[in-house]
């Protein structure tokens, strides 16, 4: 099979309309985010497919996300933000919908901790009983402690955690904490890392070898290749080659230790987003 007609699960991308979002917001882009423009830019990597993030300046209110989703069922996965007070019946309409996650965006909050209040505790509960997991995104160098809080909230429902943007280390790069953490995890839950946005991470990072940390903590069976398009508040006319080499990488002979493995390619660009996801691959 050639690269080009090997599936390819873009596990990390955002959908919005111009100038939406919520009035706390952080920041609010002026364009739009269009399926269509997502499509152009990575289809002529691989036959695609993608999972949408709710991205965190819409807050709760996931319908640009589930509209994605219904319009293309086949094609589409989706991460959703809810907060406890989200109703069984809401639930139950964005599984239907082909959403099989929320997401924790803990970058910049101070009310992180709430996660351990007996509300989140019961909303763990219920999203575990939809054989959901729990997405985190954290600022840099804060994974370890974040990581640690959100285990013992999810206790012993057993979701599955996924870490955004390579776990988000700070600058101690594969010595950071974050590593130790989520091998500890590893003993009560699966541990899932997303391999996306490296110009998320501290200048000069690496993020080659913190792909092949993260390989040998949690296994190639839990790591997944995400986009982050439009790359909100990091927008560049380099992004798109960014991309476009985080995704060719695992196919790459010179890649690192594994990459130019058909097994390894594999695994990162379609298998394991589709035991996590759910696609019909």
């Amino acid at each position: 099979m050639t690269r080009n007609a090997m599936p390819l699960v873009d596990c990390h991308f955002h959908l919005f309309d111009a100038g939406t979002g919520m009035p706390a917001a952080r920041y609010r882009p002026a364009y739009s985010a269009r399926i269509e423009d997502w499509q152009s830019l990575l289809a002529p990597l691989g036959d695609l497919y993608g999972v949408v993030v709710q991205t965190s300046f819409l807050g709760t209110d996931n319908a640009a996300l589930l509209a994605a989703l219904r319009a293309r069922p086949g094609r589409l996965r989706g991460v959703a933000v809810v907060d406890p007070s989200v109703t069984d019946g809401q639930l139950a309409a964005m599984q239907a919908a082909g959403v099989r996650g929320i997401r924790l965006n803990f970058f910049g909050d101070p009310e992180w901790r709430r996660i351990g209040t007996a509300p989140w505790r019961t909303l763990f509960e219920r999203i575990a009983l939809l054989g959901w997991h729990v997405e985190l995104h954290t600022a840099n160098g804060q994974g370890a402690a974040l990581l640690s809080e959100l285990d013992a909230s999810l206790g012993d429902c057993g979701a599955p955690v996924v870490l955004d943007h390579f776990g988000r280390p700070g600058e101690q790069g594969v010595r950071d904490p974050v590593f130790a953490v989520a091998e500890r995890t590893l003993q009560r839950r699966q541990v899932w890392v997303k391999f996306s946005a490296p110009y998320r991470l501290p200048p000069g990072t690496d993020w080659r070898s913190l792909a092949m940390a993260w390989r040998r903590v949690v296994g190639q069976d839990r790591l997944l290749l995400g986009s982050d398009w439009p790359w909100t508040n990091h927008e560049s006319s380099a992004r798109a080659g960014e991309c476009a080499a985080l995704f060719q990488w695992p196919c790459e002979p010179t890649g690192g230790e594994g990459a130019g493995d058909g097994g390894f390619a594999e695994s990162l660009r379609w298998r394991n987003a589709t035991v996590l996801y759910g696609f019909g691959l």
